[in-house]
């Protein structure tokens, strides 16, 4: 199966953001893909607007407007010639999240791979900045790769695939076509149950009663959720495994899941179907995203 015809790669002229690159094309190449890349000019820093000419500003602006452009065209030239596939450049102007949430719209992009770190150690491309502000303005799955020496994954074989039971083709989908692309790949669909809180008096501040019986109801119907899940998945050729974990810490409880199957892929939400839920999902593809060793592709939910 194959859900990828457009890739987006962000980019800021970094080391760090040119990793995503390589990492894209091998995805692109196997789905048959088109790629894009594209830089979000800045406007001038205030310093420059209080200190300097007017004049002087628009060369400047103008200067990095015609090197983004030269850079996004040597970067396309490399893919177009190492991978032969066709590649699309763009410089955007505005906020980020916003420009790239549109041209993502525009260009009906399905799939966006960055790094989680761009220009320098604290301007991070992660949840809390660019990404995280992309995610909430897209319906649109984003692998985040983490930087390192080796050169990044193009394939994918042991993929986790978190779910909380509400929505699963979102997260799904996207994991299913990325383990599609290699051979051999096994999914192991995951859900963490929350262990049964104990239930507090209006008055008393400590514990009068527990409901055992509720998260062993819980547990169950996670399991017989994820079998009839893997059984329609076994259905159409593919290899899945289940497993249920009950942990409080449900972001840990992933993190440990995908260290203890030797995950190279994790695959996450980014909410629940309803308010509460949203923040809680959110805050589990967070933390995963920020903890993992391991590429994360972190799946918008829709409203």
């Amino acid at each position: 199966m194959t859900m990828f015809h457009a890739i987006l790669v962000p980019l800021d002229g970094s080391r760090l953001a040119e990793q995503a690159i390589s990492a894209a094309a091998g995805i692109a190449r196997r789905a048959g893909a088109a790629l894009h890349f594209a830089m979000v000019h800045e406007p001038p820093p205030a310093r420059l607007l209080t200190s300097e000419p007017p004049r002087v500003v628009e060369e400047l602006d103008q200067e990095a407007r015609m090197w983004s452009a030269e850079y996004l065209e040597t970067a396309a030239a490399a893919v177009r010639t190492t991978h032969g596939l066709p590649v699309t450049t763009a410089c955007l102007n505005g906020q980020p999240a916003t420009v790239l949430a549109e041209y993502i719209r525009g260009r009906k992009v399905d799939l966006t791979v960055m790094t989680t770190h761009g220009t320098g150690g604290l301007n991070r491309w992660w949840l809390g900045s660019v990404a995280d502000r992309l995610l909430r303005r897209t319906s649109v799955p984003v692998l985040l790769l983490h930087p390192r020496d080796l050169p990044q994954p193009t394939e994918f074989h042991r993929i986790l695939v978190a779910l909380d039971g509400e929505i699963e083709g979102p997260v799904l989908e996207p994991a299913l076509a990325l383990g599609s692309l290699g051979s051999g790949a096994c999914y192991l669909l995951t859900r963490v149950v929350a262990p049964a809180a104990p239930i507090l008096s209006p008055l008393a501040a400590y514990p009068t009663r527990h409901r055992p019986d509720w998260a062993k109801r819980q547990e169950i119907a996670a399991r017989n959720y994820l079998a009839r899940l893997s059984s329609r998945l076994q259905g159409g050729g593919f290899v899945v495994r289940t497993e249920v974990v009950v942990a409080r810490a449900i972001a840990e409880a992933v993190l440990d899941a995908a260290r203890s199957h030797a995950a190279d892929l994790i695959a996450v939400g980014t909410h629940g179907a309803s308010g509460a839920e949203r923040l809680i999902l959110g805050s589990v593809a967070d933390k995963v995203l920020r903890t993992a060793t391991q590429p994360v592709l972190v799946a918008p939910a829709p409203d």
